[in-house]
């Protein structure tokens, strides 16, 4: 095969491949909702590696405008009645969800000693909390034991488990019944940041917790979603220091387009010894 041709297909491959990669993060993107995958916070959309639904984001935005993201995978979350469901240690009023660790030092100290907003994100199936639900303004909710609100004040919006936006639209209020709802609480009180920054530093993890003033007469679901085996969920705290956020499809072609490079230069030199031997 002549230089041209060899060129010509290894073009060819490399534009296709680049075509793939394009049309598998577009559809990606399809099935995400815009409430499940932007933050209330300042630092807004989230990065590509939290999932569009499932279990528990932790989006902190410190003091120098620093942000750090976690999330908790929902096979390590708390399903069944709060006093019969599992995992076993979780049980009682409050009762945990899930406990996220990895708060160390160094993530802590990369806030600025402190913080100016947060959200948290929950998907739960069956959350009861809904306007006319039984449990609607029972039930707050608690991280490192500090109320961080109620979960009927939270619009959550209804989705599948992959992420696509289901036909229930959003709640208005409340984690609604027989549904999967995602949603987000937004902490801007200044004490009440003060405090939580302080129990993560000391305790270098989050507990999350719901609080019932009637317990045990809900079924909770939060394992529903996609889990580590999917998209990498279930990391430890990720620091995003300001303005540093690139595009995946950005490093991905770059990537891609160097691997071709390689691959193109090493045909051209197999090609000219080819020819020199002949």
């Amino acid at each position: 095969m002549s230089r041209f041709g060899i060129r010509r297909g290894l073009l060819k491959l490399a534009t296709a491949t680049a075509l793939s990669i394009i049309t598998f993060q577009a559809a990606g993107s399809a099935q995400a909702t815009t409430l499940t995958l932007t933050s209330p916070t300042s630092g807004g959309a989230l990065s590509s590696g939290i999932s569009p639904v499932g279990g528990i984001v932790l989006d902190l935005i410190g003091l120098n405008n620093t942000r750090v993201t976690s999330q908790l995978g929902a096979s390590q979350l708390y399903i069944g009645y709060y006093n019969s469901g599992t995992p076993s240690a979780y049980q009682g009023n409050p009762g945990t969800i899930g406990i996220q660790s990895g708060f160390t030092p160094t993530i802590t100290g990369a806030l600025g000693g402190g913080l100016k907003e947060l959200a948290v994100r929950f998907s739960l199936y069956d959350g009861d909390t809904a306007a006319g639900d039984f449990d609607e303004n029972d039930n707050t909710l608690l991280v490192n034991n500090i109320n961080f609100g109620n979960w009927s004040s939270v619009n959550t919006e209804n989705t599948n488990g992959l992420g696509n936006a289901g036909g229930a639209g959003f709640s208005g209020g409340g984690f609604r019944n027989d549904t999967l709802d995602t949603g987000w609480f937004h902490v801007t009180n200044a004490s009440t940041l003060s405090n939580f920054f302080n129990s993560l530093v000391n305790t270098q993890q989050a507990i999350y917790q719901v609080n019932d003033v009637d317990p045990y007469d809900n079924y909770y679901d939060f394992t529903q979603g996609i889990d580590s085996s999917l998209i990498n969920v279930g990391q430890g705290p990720v620091v995003q220091p300001p303005n540093s956020v690139p595009e995946p499809i950005t490093i991905l072609g770059t990537l891609t387009a160097a691997g071709f490079g390689v691959a193109l230069r090493r045909k051209q030199k197999q090609q000219q010894q080819a020819t020199v031997k002949a």
